[in-house]
């Protein structure tokens, strides 16, 4: 009976306002919690898809601008490359949808290089070997903007992402162009008719090969070696050359035995082609027979121009020469008129000085052509021009 009693009063006991406000707070509480879960909630849906679409214009762009730029390499026709490109871009849709493409968004170039060592797309520059591809979900581009999950309860119905894709494929061909004149037998001092030790001196020094320990022909021997063996260490390699030159020159009967031998201002050592490994050979077979010859720089220049444009080579190649001479311009044309015509056909022209010093007429040979001009002083400095040109010879670029 005394528990029925307690029963009763405890059913009938007064209610404690604190914790009837208790119970509201966290009502409240509970109900802003759900808000920002709401809104979180809303905010990494829509994020996660903007993210989403952005990488599939991305993928869209970049795979148009790669088979656009394999098209125009492989046909060589503008046409075609276009054509390419915005089939792929069907292929590859971007939110559910196939993109268009305008013909203004499409733009054919050049790749040029930065000071700090970056690249930049050139649009209009020919010869093309480069193309950027604007793509975007915007207005006037053909393609609507992207309407978003959640996003209008916030106010963001849409978004319209954008993005730009440069594809460049450096078809290289490259012509070395040595100077085989007498005096890379010369040793390194720099002077005239001075021989390494193991030559003769003049006479009989001038029917003699070069010193493969001591010459100036040795030291551009392993200049060119090294410039071969980084070359050599890329996936993709270009087409490479070698044109020796000196002067149209006939020896007279007092030169026995070599009396009446003539020797050719130049010579097509390694013709154009994948002929890296025959390069470091050709120059090494030099120390098997006397070199003879002026300095007819303009007769090696001008048939490395006809070998870069001959029958057969990519007209969408970057054509290139380097140029090496331990002397002046004595015999020829003058080699700013063979510059100039090579900077007609688009060929550049690296110029090396070795030993000469800062040659005023090498130096524009190479600012015509829009090349770069280097003094080698020494034999070292030799190899790291060398170096150096090797790794500016860059294949293939995507941005």
């Amino acid at each position: 009976m005394r528990a029925c009693k307690f029963h009763f009063a405890a059913q009938n006991a007064p209610t404690n306002p604190l914790d009837s406000a208790r119970r509201g707070a966290m009502l409240v509480l509970i109900a802003a919690l759900m808000s920002v879960f709401l809104i979180a909630l809303v905010f990494t849906i829509d994020v996660a898809y903007m993210q989403l679409v952005r990488t599939q214009l991305r993928v869209a762009a970049d795979a148009s601008a790669k088979a656009g730029m394999e098209a125009l390499t492989r046909t060589e026709s503008v046409v075609v490359a276009r054509q390419v490109m915005r089939d792929v871009l069907a292929s590859n849709q971007v939110a559910g949808r196939a993109l268009t493409v305008q013909d203004q968004d499409i733009q054919f170039g050049r790749t040029g290089a930065n000071p700090d060592g970056s690249w930049q797309f050139l649009p209009n520059q020919q010869p093309y070997q480069a193309i950027r591809v604007s793509l975007g979900m915007t207005e006037g581009s053909g393609n609507e903007s992207i309407p978003l999950i959640f996003g209008r309860i916030l106010g963001q119905g849409s978004f319209t992402p954008t993005h730009q894709a440069v594809a460049a494929n450096l078809i290289h061909e490259i012509v070395l162009c040595l100077d085989r004149s007498h005096s890379m037998c010369f040793d390194l001092s720099g002077e005239d008719w001075v021989y390494p030790p193991e030559i003769p001196v003049y006479p009989k020094g001038y029917i003699t090969p070069p010193s493969p320990t001591g010459s100036r022909w040795r030291e551009l021997d392993v200049a060119v070696e090294h410039f071969v063996r980084i070359i050599g260490e890329r996936q993709i390699k270009p087409d490479i050359g070698m044109v020796t030159w000196g002067s149209d020159i006939r020896l007279g009967g007092n030169w026995r035995p070599h009396n009446g031998r003539s020797f050719p201002a130049v010579i097509v050592d390694v013709p154009l082609g994948q002929n890296l490994a025959q390069i470091t050979p050709a120059i090494q077979t030099r120390y098997e027979d006397i070199m003879m010859g002026g300095t007819n720089m303009s007769a090696g220049i001008d048939r490395a121009v006809e070998i870069l444009k001959a029958d057969g080579t990519h007209s969408l190649a970057q054509k290139t020469i380097i140029l090496m001479s331990d002397g002046q311009w004595n015999a020829g044309r003058d080699p700013i008129s063979a510059a100039s015509d090579a900077a007609a056909r688009n060929v550049t022209i690296h110029v090396i000085s070795f030993l000469a010093g800062q040659d005023l007429t090498m130096q524009r040979v190479a600012e015509i052509t829009g090349g770069k001009f280097y003094n080698a002083p020494d034999g070292n400095a030799l190899q790291e021009v060398f170096e150096e040109l090797a790794k500016q010879l860059p294949v293939v670029l995507i941005d």
